[in-house]
C-alpha cells in the first residue's frame, strides 16, 4: 500500500512539474489500476446500477 501511495504522490508531483501525461500514466498503470479493476469485477451484478459502482466502472473505462 505504501508503494502505491508513493506512486500516486509521485504522479501528483509530475503533474505539478508540468508533466501531466507522465502523471496520468503513473496513476493508471500497475497496482492502482489492477486493484481497482479487481474490486469492480468482485462486485455482484445486482449492485451495478448503484451510482458509486457506475462511477468506478466509468473511471476504469476512461
Amino acid at each position: 500500500m505504501t508503494r502505491t501511495l508513493l506512486n500516486i504522490d509521485a504522479a501528483a508531483c509530475s503533474h505539478h512539474d508540468g508533466d501531466t501525461e507522465q502523471a496520468c500514466r503513473r496513476t493508471v498503470t500497475g497496482l492502482v489500476r489492477r486493484r481497482a479493476l479487481n474490486l469492480y469485477e468482485a462486485i455482484p451484478a445486482q449492485h451495478h446500477h448503484e451510482r458509486a459502482v457506475r462511477e468506478l466502472r466509468d473511471a476504469l473505462a476512461a
